[in-house]
């Protein structure tokens, strides 16, 4: 998929399944099947495409962070943990590790449905902002302010269109639990399932600036959520 070899080499043979957590519990290997694992080696290959050298994430106490956020946002999905409390303990993991001071105040203050003060986030569609907690793990390097301006926009590219082959698999689910959905939130229609998928496309476009063989991927990926029969339903009723 275009991933940097030894980034993919280091989460899929490397590094071992992190003990004590509810992310990987019961896991055997790293990266399991499905983009909840696969996301790790994406958006680490993507920041070390975009300058950070691969030494500085790869870095133990980098990703030993990175996986305890995992942990915490895994007892968070389970009801373990509050919405408050998921946030109170992201807060305390980083206690004396931010370098990144105003993303650090950024994700927090959305997280808990404040207006940001420096950067960009998804703010037009909830549904595709369900995973900005990956964005804590930028928080620990030395990067720049027009650093993390540049990058939001690739991180955007592939979390999104992840978030949304979620949306069109789970779309009857999410109608009856009125959970979140990007189609639900465009109109529940239609409409919405095609201008979900021009999004996913779109922001497919833009990844491949940086790893067109994921690009690539990721199209064949929507087209194919595009075929699934309850979406095919609704596409031709």
């Amino acid at each position: 998929m275009g991933i940097d070899s030894k980034i993919a080499d280091f989460f899929a043979n490397e590094r071992p399944v992190p003990v004590n957590n509810r992310f990987w519990e019961r896991k055997r290997i790293y990266l399991s099947a499905g983009f909840g694992f696969l996301t790790i080696p994406f958006v680490f290959d993507l920041m070390y495409k975009a300058g950070i050298p691969r030494e500085v994430l790869l870095d133990h106490q980098h990703v030993n962070l990175m996986e305890q956020g995992f942990d915490r946002l895994k007892r968070y999905e389970l009801g373990e943990l509050s919405r408050e409390q998921f946030i109170q303990e992201c807060m305390s993991l980083l206690e004396g590790r931010i370098r990144q001071q105003h993303l650090a105040v950024d994700l927090a203050a959305v997280l808990t449905g404040a207006p940001a003060r420096y950067f960009s986030f998804e703010t037009t569609y909830p549904a595709l902002a369900r995973s900005d907690f990956f964005l804590f793990t930028l928080v620990d390097l030395d990067i720049s302010d027009e650093w993390v301006q540049r990058f939001l926009p690739y991180w955007y590219s592939i979390a999104r269109p992840i978030l949304l082959l979620d949306d069109f698999k789970d779309l009857v689910q999410d109608r009856l639990l009125k959970e979140e959905n990007t189609i639900i939130e465009l109109g529940n229609d239609k409409a919405a399932i095609e201008a979900a998928f021009q999004l996913g496309l779109s922001d497919a476009s833009y990844l491949g600036a940086l790893n067109p063989l994921l690009a690539k991927r990721v199209e064949g990926y929507l087209n194919e959520a595009m075929m699934l029969r309850h979406i095919r339903e609704i596409l031709e009723g």
